[in-house]
């Protein structure tokens, strides 16, 4: 990948702070303020197909079975974490500790361990760079390849790191409720704002979706 589209991509410093969360208004309702045409609360996540490039216990996690490609659609779970990262994100790797904790503060939860998964999607980069990324922190999560942009591309081109907590509706589709372009500075505080969502019919969000 062109070194100069991983820049754009990724998150200035001066932008991390002035944007280091974005939150619907109560969790749910409010347009993103963004310049580029991201995904808001109500918002459908766009059904991207993904190589089936997972290793069996992470896709045990998502409880997607053994699939050639991989579709968000398929992963059982009432509500996911999508993080879109670059591994020559700054701002991205920062990230990573506070992921950890918020997978492992699931994972010791009995009762959100069985509603939440959390995905990462790794936009352009390579299957070394991901794993040079595997080697080199703790990622417990699965992260899907995006090398072509295709799933950037479908939320609107964010820059990174770009986090998107959905619901999943009756038809299997999920809702977004709200995202974050930035940092993220406390893993309690998002844990917080996942338990609220979870008690979010995906119907209501539809319903409260801003135009």
């Amino acid at each position: 990948m062109r070194p100069e589209r991983k820049r754009l991509i990724c998150i200035g410093f001066g932008l991390a702070f002035a944007i280091s969360f974005i939150i619907a208004e109560s969790v749910i309702g409010a347009p993103v303020k963004d310049p580029n045409p991201v995904l808001r609360s109500g918002d459908l996540f766009p059904s991207v197909p993904f190589p089936g490039s997972l290793t069996s216990e992470e896709k045990r996690y998502l409880a997607i079975g053994e699939k050639k490609t991989i579709s968000l659609e398929d992963i059982k779970a009432e509500l996911i974490v999508i993080k879109f990262l670059n591994t020559n994100c700054v701002y991205c790797m920062k990230l990573l500790p506070i992921f950890y904790q918020i997978y492992q503060t699931i994972e010791q939860n009995t009762e959100l361990k069985e509603k939440i998964r959390i995905i990462g999607i790794s936009t352009g980069d390579t299957p070394a760079e991901l794993q040079a990324l595997k080697d080199g922190h703790p990622v417990p999560y699965p992260v899907l390849l995006d090398p072509e942009f295709r799933a950037h591309r479908a939320v609107g081109e964010p820059r990174l790191p770009f986090i998107v907590v959905a619901r999943k509706d009756k038809l299997s589709r999920w809702v977004v409720a709200t995202v974050h372009i930035g940092l993220i500075f406390s893993a309690e505080n998002f844990i917080g704002e996942l338990k609220a969502i979870l008690d979010i019919d995906p119907e209501t969000l539809k319903l409260k979706k801003s135009f």
